[in-house]
């Protein structure tokens, strides 16, 4: 059966298992009792979620089972997509109950909301990690993920780091350690941009600093990492590879086919690709990345081995062209740029290169080190860089909704065409507008299975990026 509806799907099973017993499933729930079915992923969640409306007139399932949390749940769909066959367009996920909400009962029938999660996310909060945890970093997030949670390999996706950690959690959980992580990662791409002495200096200025002579060094590089769970399984990779379409700039991945796009005029003919309704949120908040310090910061650091003081001042715009980029913007835009010349945002913090170094060599590369100690304190390669990093990623924010892709994850990269909002006499060669339109990373995936009469599937995305204009199309931005 081809897809005659661009929203249109099947249900091939909804089976719960009984908690503690997932040799079989207990029911099926594909009938008449499950009438809403919502999944969840999201850049900032470790794990994916969903919920599910029942109305249970006849089995009486959440007393005769009963549900108690911990109960398997597997839902597998067809989205109707591509050409027959078996296995064609088939969508598993896998949860575990995790609560019950909005219980409502009447004669001989109650509606009820059944809260699901991962596997792996219901198993996270049962488990800390009070180890000593040594080694590169993206080595040790994997063991973590496999050690504890089970992850197999090919359910991680985990970009290599340059980092290297020696830390005990404390008994965190293995989510809350790994998320601990990020900010403090630095990719291998990134790290080229670290030196052994940076001795560049800013031009002197009492308003800039209060170090020795009035000069500051001038920090550079990105930083910063993102840790979540799809469909696909774990990613644990950098910003920049989230972002960048490019795997040798980047080690990114290249943008879903197909282009979406929105017309007010609804055609006869249905498309796969067109966005039915676009929300845009706030674009940009010059304030709060100036307070945040987004655009430039001074980073105040004390070396308690060598009892020296240094400043480092970090410039977004200065740095631009070592981040990749959704659109194609080449620099900050002239107001923020010259916002950006004066540091919004003082951070301090200590340095300890010597805290695991057992050796008579010093450990500090900037102290005349040989760069041979494993664990270098980095927070000036990472502190003001990955605030950078995160901070811009939002300045363009919109949600759209589209006919059901299920293909699409959290963290992919999408296409899209918005309509230029000027008359048709001032319309140019494109219809579309050229600086909003373009490649967006998707932050959160909904997708809404309407499972009474007429089923219906429609992805709802949350996207964001941090530049304007269209890949290969010059920007207007100055």
């Amino acid at each position: 059966m081809d897809k005659q509806y661009a929203s249109s799907f099947d249900v091939k099973q909804i089976a719960i298992y009984k908690a503690g017993d997932d040799s079989k499933p207990y029911a099926n729930l594909s009938g008449d009792m499950c009438k809403m079915f919502q999944y969840f992923e999201d850049i900032f969640w470790p794990s994916y979620a969903a919920t599910m409306v029942i109305q249970d007139s006849a089995e009486n399932l959440i007393s005769t089972m009963p549900i108690q949390g911990g109960e398997k749940v597997v839902v597998e769909v067809d989205d109707l997509t591509g050409t027959s066959g078996s296995n064609r367009g088939v969508y598993s996920y896998e949860f575990r109950v995790w609560n019950i909400s909005n219980r409502v009962s009447t004669v001989r029938n109650q509606t009820y909301t059944l809260g699901l999660i991962s596997e792996e996310g219901l198993r996270n909060e049962a488990k800390t990690v009070n180890r000593i945890v040594e080694g590169n970093t993206s080595t040790q997030v994997k063991k973590i993920l496999g050690e504890y949670l089970g992850v197999p390999d090919q359910k991680m996706d985990v970009e290599a780091s340059a980092s290297n950690i020696k830390i005990l959690p404390m008994k965190k959980s293995p989510y809350t350690f790994i998320k601990s992580l990020l900010p403090r990662t630095l990719s291998d791409k990134a790290a080229v941009n670290i030196k052994k002495s940076d001795k560049s200096k800013t031009k002197s200025d009492t308003n800039i600093t209060d170090g020795p002579d009035a000069e500051a060094k001038t920090g550079t590089g990105t930083a910063g990492y993102l840790f979540f769970q799809t469909n696909r399984g774990h990613v644990f990779r950098s910003i920049d590879s989230l972002v960048s379409s490019t795997s040798s700039e980047y080690n990114g991945t290249p943008v879903q086919s197909g282009i979406f796009f929105y017309q007010p005029a609804k055609l006869s003919d249905p498309s796969l690709f067109r966005i039915q309704e676009v929300i845009f949120g706030r674009e940009f908040d010059m304030i709060k990345k100036l307070r945040e310090g987004h655009y430039s910061s001074i980073l105040c650091s004390f070396n308690i081995n060598t009892l020296t003081y240094d400043e480092q001042v970090y410039n977004l715009g200065d740095n631009w062209e070592k981040m990749a980029h959704l659109g194609s913007q080449t620099k900050l835009p002239e107001a923020q740029m010259t916002l950006s010349s004066i540091p919004s945002r003082v951070m301090s913090t200590i340095i300890d290169n010597e805290v695991h170094n057992n050796t008579t060599k010093i450990a500090s590369v900037e102290d005349g080190g040989t760069g041979t100690h494993q664990y270098q304190d980095l927070q000036k390669h990472f502190l003001s860089q990955g605030l950078a990093r995160a901070g811009i990623l939002f300045n363009q924010q919109l949600t759209i909704s589209v006919t059901g892709h299920l293909e699409l994850c959290a963290g992919d990269k999408i296409e899209i065409r918005i309509p230029e909002q000027v008359s048709e006499a001032m319309k140019g060669e494109s219809t579309y507008d050229p600086e909003h339109s373009g490649t967006y990373l998707i932050k959160q995936v909904n997708h809404q299975f309407n499972m009474t009469d007429g089923r219906k599937l429609d992805t709802v995305l949350d996207l964001v990026r941090d530049s304007q204009g269209i890949k290969d199309q010059e920007s207007i931005v100055k």
